[in-house]
């Protein structure tokens, strides 16, 4: 079975160490395949076609899909559409209709065009969609900084059918964390 890795926003595989989440996807016998996203001067529409004309729909409905951050908002909406075999959200990114109105730093760095895209998508109508296994991850660390990451983690726990959460000790918002891939590879076992 493929596994398919989204990166975060603006990130491409070099940008942090995603070899290891592909590595341990390889090791449990997948067949890794990290997903590039071109983000600039992009909105999260743009980043779903990509995903959606980078990976086949037979190949997306027999796979395990998996996203970090802004990836991990892309990958849900995905899997809405074109249900995978399994689901996992690493740091779920709280910019879903429901999270708004969001902190200034937050829109001032998203930008104005990107915020009122985001403002289309939401959790509540994409989380009934989901009719895979879904892992959330979330680091303890992440969630005691950035208090909309802890809600939105809940709520997608409360709202995804056949999901679990998974908080992960003494871990910020970082997946290639040795203790966030450790956890990843003890739910996939």
């Amino acid at each position: 079975m493929k596994a398919y890795l989204i990166p975060g926003n603006k990130e491409d595989l070099k940008s942090r160490n995603y070899q290891a989440v592909l590595n341990m996807y390889k090791e449990l016998g997948y067949e890794p395949k990290f997903v590039p996203i071109d983000w600039k001067y992009k909105t999260i529409d743009d980043w779903i076609k990509q995903v959606r004309s980078k990976i086949p729909k037979k190949d997306l409905a027999d796979s395990l899909l998996s996203g970090f951050s802004f990836g991990s908002m892309i990958a849900l909406t995905v899997a809405s559409q074109v249900n995978p075999k399994r689901l996992l959200l690493f740091s779920l990114s709280p910019y879903f209709k429901e999270d708004f109105p969001l902190p200034k730093s937050y829109v001032n760095w998203a930008g104005k065009r990107r915020i009122e895209n985001f403002k289309k998508v939401s959790f509540n109508k994409l989380a009934v969609l989901i009719n895979c296994p879904t892992l959330i991850f979330v680091g303890s660390k992440e969630i005691s900084k950035y208090e909309d990451t802890d809600y939105r983690s809940n709520e997608a726990k409360k709202r995804i059918k056949n999901s679990k959460l998974v908080l992960i000790k003494d871990v910020g918002h970082d997946v290639d964390d040795s203790k966030y891939v450790a956890e990843i590879r003890k739910a996939l076992k």
